[in-house]
């Protein structure tokens, strides 16, 4: 591997009381925007394709700017750049090819159980709030879905504005899941062997309580993640694979605003 200064065994470890808070401090903080604040926001009238991600920019920035500080500060105690310690390493030329073949592998698995999310809703009499916008609701289908259901009381086309708000949402979430939950957290899992990254995919996952209805895919993605990266020792290629699923997201969002 590229040689990188940064050695995961040398930060500072978290025990288990303080990964959980770590996961779970920040799952709280979304449950109370996503679940409170935002269904107060739809009843008043903001129409949830602009209080979702309004809220969302705010939430994360918040984490952006924490995972930050916290790997600048450790940064200089082991006395590396922030860039090694936010684990932007190289790569070479077969690790990436490895890394690739191991998060296509990851999308076929994930596309294979988005058909268990229903079966999984069911068994746990879970279903999807009103006020969520519709692409996190598995019984929506986008492509032929009329426009009201899309955006109800709200007219999508031509409200490049939601646009903007999605792709800033969008990229933030980027950067808080691979800088605070992946590059911070997980070289501190390390005095726990090859169950750190089990640990951080498992706590990445029910992070998402706000969307627990998701569990079956979050689940698949963030053990793959959470074991290329601790693999590569670089958040590179599961940053390049999250910058292209949300840009197609957007790109979905960019088709009914362009109409």
């Amino acid at each position: 591997m590229t040689h990188n200064n940064f050695e995961w065994k040398k930060s500072k470890q978290l025990s288990v009381v303080q990964f959980l808070l770590a996961t779970f401090l920040p799952s709280g903080f979304a449950y109370v925007g996503f679940r409170v604040v935002l269904p107060k926001l739809v009843n008043s009238g903001t129409p949830s394709l602009i209080g979702w991600p309004a809220i969302a920019i705010l939430m994360l920035l918040v984490f952006v700017l924490l995972a930050i500080y916290l790997m600048r500060s450790e940064a200089k105690e082991l006395g590396i750049s922030l860039w090694e310690r936010m684990c932007f390493k190289r790569l070479t030329g077969k690790e990436w090819g490895i890394a690739i073949g191991l998060l296509v592998l990851t999308f076929v698995l994930v596309m294979g159980v988005q058909g268990v999310v229903p079966s999984f809703m069911d068994a746990f009499g879970l279903t999807v709030p009103d006020y969520m916008p519709f692409f996190l609701n598995p019984e929506i289908n986008p492509a032929t879905a009329d426009a009201a259901i899309l955006s109800p009381g709200f007219a999508l086309q031509g409200q490049y504005s939601v646009l903007i708000l999605f792709a800033l949402a969008l990229f933030l979430n980027i950067l808080t899941e691979e800088l605070y939950f992946r590059a911070w957290m997980l070289p501190k899992l390390s005095r726990y062997g090859s169950w750190g990254w089990v640990i951080n995919g498992i706590l990445f996952a029910f992070y998402h309580t706000f969307q627990i209805w998701q569990l079956p895919i979050i689940l698949v993605a963030s053990l793959s993640f959470a074991f290329v990266f601790n693999k590569t020792k670089s958040i590179w290629p599961i940053f390049a694979i999250h910058l292209l699923i949300n840009t197609m997201s957007l790109l979905s969002i960019l088709t009914l605003v362009a109409g």
